[in-house]
């Protein structure tokens, strides 16, 4: 009977991580689809730019440059953004060791907790800033049209 107890206590202490990485992986899914269109996008942009000799092509230079601004600003979120994941699986980890071996290892936890929360914080900075950025390529695009 102590077994299940110790088993159950482990899957309940281990949940809370789980939903973290749950979660946190939907807004990755989000960043790699953001990072997977800028660089489509780009590529669209250097083909219309070889293929252009029209007065256009100055205005599609600085599109493209905000582009890869925005691909390496994308870049950052999503490592900060595994960087969560990664501290969210040692925190599984470590609940895993206190359960099993008994050791005291709370303050490690609690690290890795908050480096979690800090990747977070970061990433969606990072993405605050592509966003603004995205809506800076638009003003360009839409420039004259409206």
């Amino acid at each position: 009977m102590e077994e299940i107890t110790l088993f159950v206590k482990l899957l309940q202490s281990t949940i809370s991580p789980i939903v973290l990485i749950s979660g946190v992986g939907l807004i990755l899914l989000s960043l790699t689809n953001r990072l997977a269109r800028t660089i489509d996008r780009s590529r669209t942009m250097v083909h219309e730019l070889e293929n252009d000799d029209g007065s256009e092509k100055e205005k599609k230079r600085l599109q493209l440059r905000i582009l890869f601004k925005r691909s390496k600003i994308l870049r950052h979120s999503i490592v900060a953004i595994s960087f969560s994941i990664l501290t969210s699986s040692l925190i599984i980890l470590v609940l895993l060791i206190m359960n099993l071996l008994k050791i005291d290892l709370e303050w490690l936890g609690i690290i890795f907790f908050f480096f979690s929360i800090i990747g977070i914080i970061l990433s969606a900075i990072f993405l605050f800033i592509d966003v603004s950025l995205t809506l800076k390529a638009l003003e360009f695009e839409v420039e004259g049209h409206i």
